[in-house]
Parts: C-alpha cells; structure tokens; sequence
C-alpha cells in the first residue's frame, strides 16, 4: 500500500471522498478516504475542487494516492476523462502500489483519451518529478 505520511503537508481541504493537502508549489495531493468508492457525483466534487484549487493559485499537478480507493465506476471515469480544465490542470499522477489500485489506473489509462495528462507511478518521488516537468514546461509556456 502507498498511503503517504501527510504530517508536513498543509491540508487544504475535503471532499466527500477525499482529503487534500499541499504537497509542494503547484502540487496538490489527493488522498481518497479509506475504503471510499468513487462514483459520478464524487468524481464531480473531487473534479470541482482541484480545478477550483489551481483556478486561485496557478496551474498545477494533482497527484492522487489511490491505494485508499476500494472501487470506481464509469460514470466516475467519464467525469475524470472530461471534466479537467487543462488551464489550470496540468496533469494527474496516480499513485498506487496495490494491485487492485493498479489494476483500476490500468483500466482507466486503457479506455479514456483524458483532457489532461495522466499516468501511473509506484511512489511519490516518481510522480513529483513528473509534476514538476509539467509545471517547468507550463512556466516556459507562459514566458513566451
């Protein structure tokens, strides 16, 4: 199980589903509650929070560890899959280290073509680095 130690982060706030925290600049981090299953209206609220988030700071990377998450269904995919706004949304990270979490992120990666970008890690560490080549070409876009 990837569930993170969010001492040092900020919390930031909640949806039903999920607790948030800042992770870093630009980096907000979504941990589902424990045995939370995601459906069409909390994959809306969660959707609603993150673009709201990145819509008073500056775009950004949401990563969500999702080892917590005991299912999620098509309507919570289709949600992900349209809802982002990719200007102020950079990109998902998906942490997850059980097989079942795997197994969802594979599923969801193999059916959807989202808005934004969205991939796969083991750990924090991988996915951060990810985020923050999101953030840096985000920053030199808005530069020229």
């Amino acid at each position: 199980m990837n569930v993170p130690n969010t001492a040092g982060w900020k919390h930031i706030g909640d949806s039903s589903n999920t607790r948030y925290f800042a992770v870093a600049e630009r980096i907000l981090g979504g941990v589902p509650l424990p045995g939370s299953k995601d459906d069409g209206a909390t994959a809306e609220e969660n959707v609603v929070f993150q673009n709201g988030y990145f819509r008073t700071s500056k775009p950004g990377v949401v990563v969500i560890f999702f080892d917590n998450l005991a299912s999620q269904d098509k309507d919570a995919r289709r949600v992900y899959q349209t809802r982002p706004d990719p200007n102020v949304l950079l990109g998902t990270a998906l942490v997850g280290g059980s097989l079942l979490s795997r197994a969802m992120g594979s599923f969801f990666l193999g059916l959807s073509k989202p808005k934004v970008p969205v991939k796969m890690f083991k750990n924090l560490d991988e996915a951060r680095a990810w985020a923050s080549e999101l953030i840096a070409a985000n920053r030199q876009e808005q530069t020229t």
